[in-house]
């Protein structure tokens, strides 16, 4: 049976290496390329002697997916659609904005939270992610930049600056992977914890329970609206109230010293209003956090009532937030015009599939 790398520890991996010939500097020597330096290929593992490579492929992957589909915006947005070693595919998004880059990734297979507006929930969940699968897309988007730069001389010492995980799936309901991949990250491929955010729809308690123990990560939380009902009718599955959410956030902020995001997805007509932005400076008044606006991305299969807002109705939306003392940001729609929303590209690849069967 061939097992990810990744998802074994690093004693695991000396012993199969030593197991099937590697001398013991051989053996550190692999350990160390996969752990410390991201090698996700045996054919490049060159220190070892190709019967040793040949023998550990029979046990060991370095890479968790391939890709089977891209998407490139004009606005140079790639979004990826990886596939695992069971058939289930997941997304990845690089998205380049003057000298940042930021990398989307995925914690699960389809996500159980059910937005009406996100495509990430159309086909439901499928499984979490195991931790070697979430740093590979890590690993993945640092060679294909690594590969841009050498081809593209505009591209060149273009690099990672930021990574999010707000893929598809809900990084709560996969804690233990999530924080595995983002220590590993973190501390063994040397990417700042302060670069790296943890996007939630929810479970208060998970977010305390991982504010006492993380890493000074950001974290971003789902939010919407500020009143309850609203809330329920936009996500169908959230239990919490929004004031627990809050909650939350200030005691994330108390252990991690890391102020929160507030991200509320604008829909025309539904959240949109200055009503709305009232309730949210009533919610959130004394908060340490900044609210992120995000103009919806359409999506197609969702509900008919849904559509963007105008950028006039997010410019007062956003204004009346900052009057009320509220630090306001507004996100443009990156990747508009090719299935920029999470979940898309995996969701036609899925229908793709089952259409041919």
């Amino acid at each position: 049976m061939i097992r990810l790398a990744r998802d074994l520890t690093r004693d695991d991996v000396l012993a199969i290496a030593n197991d099937k010939g590697a001398k013991p500097f051989q053996a550190r020597a692999l350990v160390e390329a996969i752990f410390d330096k991201g090698l996700r290929s045996l054919e490049r593992a060159t220190f070892l002697p190709k019967d040793v490579r040949a023998a550990l492929e029979s046990e060991l992957a370095l890479a968790a997916s391939r890709i089977v589909d891209r998407s490139v915006s004009s606005d140079g947005t790639v979004k990826f659609l990886h596939e695992l070693s069971d058939g289930e595919t997941i997304e990845s998004v690089l998205i380049p904005d003057g000298d940042r880059t930021t990398l989307c990734v995925s914690s699960q297979v389809g996500c159980p939270v059910a937005c009406v507006f996100c495509a990430s929930g159309l086909a439901g969940v499928r499984r979490n992610l195991t931790s070697a699968e979430i740093v590979d897309q890590f690993l993945f988007a640092r060679e294909h930049l690594e590969a841009e730069g050498q081809r593209d001389t505009d591209q060149r010492g273009r690099r990672l600056t930021n990574v999010v995980v707000m893929g598809l799936g809900e990084p709560m309901l996969n804690l233990d992977n999530v924080e595995a991949a983002l220590r590993m990250i973190s501390r063994d491929l040397e990417f700042s914890p302060r670069r790296i955010t943890i996007s939630t729809s929810g479970y208060p308690d998970r977010v305390v329970a991982l504010a006492a123990r993380a890493l000074p990560w950001n974290l971003a939380i789902s939010l919407h609206a500020a009143d309850s009902r609203l809330r329920k009718d936009l996500v169908p599955t959230a239990t919490k109230e929004p004031r627990e959410l809050v909650a939350a956030a200030r005691a994330w902020f108390e252990s991690t010293g890391r102020e929160p995001t507030f991200e509320i997805v604008l829909l025309r007509g539904q959240n949109d209003r200055l009503a709305d932005a009232d309730a949210l400076i009533a919610l959130l008044r004394g908060q340490a956090c900044t609210v992120n606006l995000l103009p919806w991305n359409p999506v197609a299969g969702v509900e008919p009532w849904i559509a963007t807002p105008t950028d006039e109705v997010v410019q007062r939306f956003a204004e009346r937030l900052e009057s009320g003392g509220i630090k306001t940001t507004w996100r443009r729609r990156r990747g508009a015009d090719r299935d920029a929303a999470c979940g898309q590209l995996r969701l036609r690849h899925v229908h793709s599939r089952s259409e041919s069967y």
